[in-house]
């Protein structure tokens, strides 16, 4: 009796490690696929943007701007530094990593905002890393920007992987130094700064591709209308750093409810 006991205790465990080990083996597996699966965006990683899609993004960086997005006024801060600018031209820094979500976010209202005072080209796409969402978004990393207005300086300071990639120039100030730990970073001529991300959920892309993207910008749906919203709010500290030029980006009522701010 004893004996029989025992052998149906010693069953039990070796059922029990079994299932252990199973579920072990599934979560192993899963975690696995889950870094290396890669989606259909992925191929399109590096190369430059089409005309299409840039022509559409432009088209949606315009004018109506809608809602001014004066909730995502809270992250934008002051700093008193010496104003920094190029042959009288604010200089707006912006550091992010290729690989993280928050920045493949933030890339698309900085671009709408920036697509209101000048052009890019060169643009390439990029996807945040597998493990930050693979979100669709874009890289700075061969673009060039020319504005009338203010110069754009870009710095890819990670890349897709994590690793190192460009650094800022070791002449910059103490405020641009601050930018490892708040990623995505943008500094508007030493007069302002947003250390981290404006929106908080960069999950709102989903598997969306570019274009897919671009049409609920142009909808206002929910996705668009942050994102539109996050541009405003670039747009208005741009503004303050240009002395409200031009006028027919600065005097739009979305802005001007901001500055006015």
């Amino acid at each position: 009796m004893r004996a029989t006991i025992k052998k149906r205790q010693t069953v039990r465990r070796l059922e029990i490690v079994a299932i252990v080990a199973v579920v072990a083996v599934a979560v192993v597996v899963g975690v696995y696929l889950a870094m290396n699966t890669q989606s259909a965006n992925d191929a399109y990683i590096g190369k430059p943007v089409s005309p299409k899609v840039y022509s559409l993004l432009y088209q949606a960086s315009q004018s109506p701007y809608g809602a001014s997005g004066s909730a995502y006024l809270r992250d934008v801060q002051n700093y008193s530094g010496p104003l920094f600018a190029v042959n009288g031209k604010p200089i707006l820094v912006f550091a992010g990593g290729q690989g993280c979500n928050h920045c493949a976010l933030q890339r698309w209202s900085l671009i709408m905002a920036l697509m209101r005072f000048g052009n890019f080209t060169n643009l390439e796409y990029m996807t945040a890393s597998v493990t930050e969402g693979d979100y669709a978004t874009f890289t700075f990393i061969s673009s060039s920007y020319q504005s009338n207005y203010l110069v754009f300086q870009p710095y890819e300071v990670l890349n897709r992987t994590g690793n190192p990639f460009e650094m800022l120039p070791t002449n910059y100030t103490v405020a641009f130094q601050h930018y490892e730990s708040a990623l995505p970073y943008l500094n508007f001529a030493d007069k302002y700064v947003i250390s981290g991300a404006l929106l908080p959920d960069p999950g709102i892309l989903g598997t969306k591709d570019w274009t897919q993207i671009i049409s609920s910008i142009q909808a206002g749906d929910s996705l668009g209308n942050q994102i539109e919203q996050a541009a405003n709010v670039i747009t208005a500290v741009i503004c303050e750093t240009t002395g409200n030029q031009p006028v027919s980006v600065c005097s739009q009522a979305s802005i001007t409810a901001l500055t006015g701010a």
